[in-house]
């Protein structure tokens, strides 16, 4: 697609995924593929890092994760500047994909490549916001609703969570 084709196109319409209020704990993830030219990726990557650890969600190798993430990043020039984006497909473990998350941010300034108008807060701010809806996604996962739920709640009703009335 020709770059100044793209400035025309509107944001994509996103829709947030709310919180559970639940520990996205038990739905651990494994991050098998990020897409990025070096060295952002590997900036990207250790921020990405820290922010789930922040947000609680587990991260391990694909042997032992309940999920499975590709994610992509892109920066493509936009009228005034450019668009840093990035996409993370979540899989189940029967390959399924469960969940697409993305989220643009803006970004002012005039350079050749738009990779040019990446810097770190940029990378910090794409990083936050990956994490937070990631995050948000797995706490509403069944993993993270059954691990909440109370043990003799599970056996009987699987589907409603609740808290004993005192």
């Amino acid at each position: 697609m020709d770059p100044t084709a793209t400035a025309s196109l509107p944001p994509q319409a996103r829709t947030s995924i709310l919180p559970s209020g639940l520990s996205p704990r038990p739905a651990a993830l494994a991050v098998t593929q990020m897409d990025a030219p070096e060295p952002q990726k590997t900036q990207f990557m250790a921020l990405f890092n820290a922010d789930v650890a922040r947000q609680d969600v587990a991260l391990t190798d694909s042997a032992d994760a309940r999920y499975l993430a590709r994610g992509y990043i892109s920066a493509y020039p936009v009228e005034g500047g450019a668009r840093l984006t990035y996409v993370w497909d979540i899989y189940d473990r029967t390959a399924h994909r469960a969940q697409r998350l993305n989220d643009e941010i803006a970004l002012q300034g005039t350079a050749t490549d738009p990779w040019g108008l990446v810097d770190a807060s940029a990378l910090t701010t794409l990083a936050q916001r990956s994490a937070g809806e990631l995050a948000a996604y797995l706490s509403n996962t069944p993993e993270a609703m059954a691990a909440a739920q109370p043990a003799d709640a599970t056996a009987s009703s699987p589907a409603l969570s609740y808290a004993p009335v005192r």
